[in-house]
């Protein structure tokens, strides 16, 4: 197949090579025309466009006969609510509105953020858990992105929780340790909801998954078979063994608080294959 991706970061240069294995042309793009010779060695071509570009992304397109949006917003870009706004909307909406308007096959790569804290209930949530949180940028804009994917009827919704291990990727408990250095030891996020994580190459393999089973709809990504602690238990840990002040959580970001279910996905054949990152930390927390 030729196949467009849009955005080549660690999971696109990634998916890009593993694709090229299998036999398939690969078109990447960047919006940065000084990284273009950096990622010739992982497409077969490199395009510079901004993916809110649609006639540039239609272009980019043409013959293609799968495009997948793994682009993410930039945090350096979003100093203000405004910024935030407009940023999340151009980076997320847009880029998936001209997708859609290119190919009628898809694949976004999208958030567990669009659950907020998961509603009401003690039911594990699913893809049929309404989404909530329509107010905070990443939520919203994460929530109108799906929609133009789901508009084709090949598109393929994959939500994740958030990504570790990447080349360069801050560990945990580096993580912490920004948290004390710039934020003055406060986490905008809550204490009671699950440290859901997933490995960077488990992104990438349930990406390739999809490709090969064509999968079209919603699909959860995560471990299936292992309910993550909270925040506070997994941070608490990493504090304690680390040296450091506990941290104080804000609440102000929304994020599941029950175990999250990856059933529909695991049905296809997909498993993750790496543990959680912080087990360690959490034996080393339990009485003797």
């Amino acid at each position: 197949m030729k196949i467009l991706i849009l955005g080549m970061g660690h999971v696109g240069k990634a998916l890009s090579s593993r694709l090229r294995e299998q036999g398939h042309q690969i078109i990447g793009t960047t919006t940065t025309p000084e990284k273009v010779d950096a990622l010739k060695p992982f497409a077969d071509e490199v395009v510079v466009l901004k993916g809110h570009e649609s006639e540039k992304v239609a272009e980019a397109a043409q013959g293609a006969d799968l495009i997948v949006v793994t682009v993410a917003p930039n945090v350096r870009n979003t100093r203000t609510p405004e910024e935030r706004h407009q940023h999340y909307r151009q980076a997320l909406v847009e880029t998936c509105a001209s997708a859609a308007a290119s190919c009628e096959r898809l694949i976004f790569l999208s958030s567990f953020s669009v659950y907020g804290d998961g509603g009401e209930g003690e039911a594990p949530i699913s893809e049929e858990t309404p989404t909530s949180n329509h107010e905070e940028p990443s939520s919203l804009y994460y929530q109108q992105a799906e929609k133009e994917i789901l508009s084709r009827s090949g598109g393929c919704v994959l939500r994740f929780p958030d990504m570790y291990g990447a080349p360069g990727d801050l560990s945990f408990p580096e993580r912490v340790k920004l948290a004390h250095s710039y934020f003055g030891g406060k986490a905008l996020f809550g204490a009671d909801a699950l440290l859901y994580a997933i490995h960077f190459e488990d992104v990438v393999s349930a990406v390739a998954h999809a490709i090969e089973h064509d999968l079209s709809g919603t699909f959860n990504v995560c471990d299936n078979e292992r309910i993550p602690a909270t925040n506070a238990r997994v941070f608490d840990a990493i504090c304690d063994a680390e040296g450091l002040t506990r941290l104080e959580f804000l609440n102000q970001i929304k994020a599941p608080n029950r175990r999250i279910s990856a059933d529909k996905i695991y049905n296809t054949g997909y498993r993750v294959a790496h543990g959680d990152p912080n087990a360690a930390y959490l034996q080393q927390g339990e009485p003797a």
